[in-house]
């Protein structure tokens, strides 16, 4: 039987990334391959696992339109592709402390005190590597205590340039791809409650050898 893939569409949108599901209605394939051109015009190709139903892709450019072609593969051949247009998010404004988290006078304090009563302290559970193959790494964490209004995964790619993948608070789970095989990744996931760190956690995992 011939496998089919259904629509593929986005289910989250920032400035640098996006996550895309799809389905597959009628029979399986091995594997999928996810092609685009990045801000620079370069074609990349981004290989997925053939249980997969969804994908994260990062290093995206604010405000700009990507074209996403994602073919499904049974044997090394694609059997069948589809394809979506998407504009990503534009660019928050630089991060400024708002004017209530800077007290101005004592008079100001007291006549506030209900700003003053804390919130349920947010914690992070243990993060851990899921699956990993020679180009990506799974991570899943738990959230036990509270809720975060979003996460950021912070690692150092190949070239040891810093990246910072945002992530929407209610995930649990972030596929990360672009990665080097045979190559150790120390990755930190910060929970953020509005733009302040409440708690991290790390872990680091090793990708596969390529073929």
């Amino acid at each position: 039987a011939r496998p089919v893939l259904g629509d593929l569409s986005v289910t989250s949108l920032n400035p640098s990334s996006m996550q895309l599901q799809w389905s597959v209605p009628k029979d399986s394939f091995d594997s999928f391959m996810l092609q685009y051109r990045d801000a620079q015009g370069q074609p990349q190709a981004l290989p997925i696992d053939g249980g997969s139903r969804s994908v994260t892709v990062p290093g995206l450019s604010p405000s700009r339109r990507y074209r996403f072609h994602l073919y499904g593969l049974r044997g090394g051949k694609r059997i069948d592709h589809v394809s979506i247009d998407v504009i990503v998010a534009a660019e928050q404004p630089e991060e400024l402390p708002l004017p209530s988290e800077e007290p101005q006078d004592e008079k100001r304090q007291t006549e506030s005190p209900a700003s003053k009563a804390p919130l349920v302290q947010a914690v992070l559970g243990e993060l851990r590597v899921s699956s990993v193959t020679p180009n990506s790494a799974q991570l899943q964490w738990s959230v036990p205590e509270g809720s975060f209004d979003s996460f950021t995964l912070q690692y150092r790619n190949a070239q040891g340039q810093p990246q910072a993948l945002p992530i929407d608070g209610g995930s649990r789970s972030v596929t990360v791809l672009g990665l080097s095989p045979s190559r150790r990744y120390r990755f930190h996931l910060y929970g953020l409650r509005g733009r302040k760190k409440i708690d991290h956690v790390s872990t680091e995992a090793v990708t596969g050898k390529g073929e």
